[in-house]
């Protein structure tokens, strides 16, 4: 199996998404009409609309980790519950994607400068080259989510032993999550220009479901690597 040894669990992540469609719109409808809200005032007020899409986020994605990784689902329609897990969650999950994607940003413009290619031609590829390398770190908000109150006993703080242990394999199913949903956020971005309120355009609003469909296939792959990796560790 090697480093594809994960890679059954993003196709078994994608089937969960399916069947479990019904569960994924409950979880994440009003979290999407948050997002759209924070995308809509980030125009006039970038902090404020940015904390309140990252905040979305979290809710989202700590639900939809211990879905997966736990079998919980809450019993509301309007799920938005914004607790400490929820709000670390938001947080671990955006150091998660900052640090996974800075370097490719970074390098990409190092190019620009060094030899004039459009950081756009490269960008993509340097992107898909840093998930494969350091997809690991979402284990981050993954432990965040789906620590269990009175379980841990002394083992402290073990995300840097499952990163170890799960090693490029971790890299190699974010890439398998993050390949799809890319080139769908590309193809989003070629919709033409058209504001649909103020502050709130059509590509905007398109791009805001694709992302969460985005985060609950990776989160659900790292939930499912999660488990593995502390069945591992307990030798269960």
């Amino acid at each position: 199996m090697g480093i594809f040894r994960y890679c059954r669990l993003a196709l078994r992540s994608l089937q969960i998404l399916i069947e479990q469609f019904p569960v994924f719109l409950r979880l994440s409808w009003l979290c999407m009409v948050v997002s759209l809200l924070g995308v809509a005032v980030s125009s006039r007020h970038v902090m404020t609309g940015g904390i309140t899409d990252l905040l979305a986020h979290g809710v989202f994605v700590v639900a939809w980790l211990r879905m997966v990784g736990l079998g919980e689902i809450p019993a509301s329609r309007h799920y938005f519950r914004l607790g400490r897990r929820e709000t670390f969650g938001a947080l671990s999950w955006m150091a998660a994607e900052i640090f996974v994607n800075f370097p490719a940003q970074v390098i990409a413009a190092s190019l620009a400068i060094a030899t004039g290619v459009p950081i756009a031609d490269s960008v993509m590829v340097l992107a898909g080259l840093s998930h494969l390398l350091l997809g690991g770190f979402y284990l981050v908000p993954a432990d965040a989510a789906l620590e269990r109150a009175g379980k841990t006993g002394d083992l402290g703080w073990r995300v840097p032993d499952l990163m170890i242990r799960g090693g490029l394999a971790l890299g190699v199913a974010v890439f398998v999550c993050w390949l799809p949903f890319n080139l769908l956020q590309e193809g989003v971005r070629l919709l033409p220009e058209m504001d649909l309120a103020d502050g709130l355009s059509l590509r905007d609003a398109v791009m805001v479901p694709v992302r969460y469909l985005g985060m609950a296939l990776t989160a659900g792959t790292l939930a499912l690597a999660w488990n593995r990796l502390m069945v591992e560790e307990t030798g269960g």
